[in-house]
């Protein structure tokens, strides 16, 4: 699986802020954040995100 991180802040469709850093996963044109509390979305933007090795 391949995983990726943001590059900012950002705020999510579900009005969540999302720090820098945090970790994601691609699903066609959308991310979403890797967190068993919460399911966070965003679009994919690759001036937002960069992928990352686990």
């Amino acid at each position: 699986m391949v995983h990726y991180r943001n590059k900012i802040n950002i705020i999510s469709y579900e009005g969540i802020e999302v720090e820098v850093e945090s970790l994601w996963v691609r699903k066609g044109e959308l991310m979403v954040l890797i967190d068993d509390d919460q399911y966070v979305t965003f679009p994919f933007s690759e001036s937002k995100f960069y992928q990352v090795e686990l």
